[in-house]
């Protein structure tokens, strides 16, 4: 199939450990017919019109993945697996000795750069973003061509088994992000919601604040910046440290005074965080077949 290049491409990050969860979680069947979260963003990508599926992994996922998702989406978008590798590094560059886990979500779109010519969106495979997402990030991208992120209620992304870790999003009156604070183990205590701000100390939150989960809407100018901050991460990376995308988001906006639009949705989010979420995710997603949100088994009218 030759993709449109009008046309968005989706990135899938799906080379993450999980060690929280404890298992393979982008291959968890939460769906009536066992499906992935990441079957979902695929599905509503395609009908969004999305041409082209980018997937980073690790090695032992590609013949699964393949065999799964090949046949679903032949004839409709060109699928491409990415391998995220330690050896897979701009040139003149090395992952740090001794390294165990990937070097972080900004080296993971690194690796599929040569294959990102037009706009493009970036998710995780583990999480569910709702049916709206790819159609608010591909009218953004009919409009205009600033990067874009969809934006959630933080009461839609809470986990009732323990703390999340939110991007804590501050919007100007445009509707353009101003920045972004990660907030740790976020979680309702005594009936109050409350996070971990980088300085540590433990500060409210209100149920409406705006934050990101990773859903964002890109171009191809970031991809020079990426590389650039790659580098300069690998220079100075210790065994443990990673190279995170909304850095790196963060740092290409701050240098040529781009604006990124935050697209709000009152979808909810789904993901599978510790291993008690995927009664609540399974439970979720058989409610959304069941009004029909879905076809039943998700695949059976593509």
């Amino acid at each position: 199939m030759t993709t449109s290049t009008s046309a968005p491409t989706l990135v899938i990050l799906a080379a993450g450990l999980g060690s929280r969860y404890g298992d393979v979680k982008q291959i968890a069947g939460v769906g009536p017919d066992g499906e992935w979260l990441l079957e979902y963003a695929v599905h509503d990508a395609l009908a969004a019109g999305f041409a082209q599926i980018v997937m980073v992994i690790r090695a032992e996922l590609r013949d699964v993945l393949a065999e799964r998702l090949a046949p679903r989406i032949d004839g409709r978008a060109d699928l491409r697996f990415i391998e995220q590798t330690f050896d897979n590094v701009p040139s003149g560059c090395r992952a740090p000795i001794g390294r165990k886990k990937p070097l972080g979500t900004g080296h993971a779109l690194w690796c599929c750069a040569p294959w990102l010519t037009g706009p493009f969106a970036v998710v995780n495979a583990d999480d569910y973003y709702g049916r709206h997402a790819f159609g608010l990030l591909e009218a953004h991208f009919h409009r205009q061509r600033n990067p874009a992120m969809v934006g959630y209620r933080l009461d839609a992304t809470l986990s009732p088994h323990g703390g999340v870790n939110r991007g804590v999003c501050r919007i100007d009156p445009h509707g353009h992000l101003q920045d972004v604070t990660e907030y740790l183990d976020i979680a309702d205590r005594d009936g109050a919601l409350s996070g971990t701000a980088p300085d540590g100390t433990r500060e409210p939150l209100t149920q409406d604040t705006v934050v990101s989960l990773n859903c964002w809407g890109l171009t191809p100018a970031l991809l020079p910046d990426l590389e650039r901050g790659l580098r300069e991460f690998l220079a100075r990376a210790g065994a443990s440290d990673e190279y995170f995308l909304p850095h790196a988001i963060a740092t290409h906006l701050a240098a040529h005074g781009e604006t990124l639009s935050v697209l709000s949705t009152n979808d909810t989010w789904l993901g599978l965080t510790y291993p008690d979420d995927r009664a609540r995710v399974v439970n979720a997603i058989a409610a959304l077949h069941a009004s029909h949100a879905y076809p039943t088994p998700l695949w059976s009218h593509a």
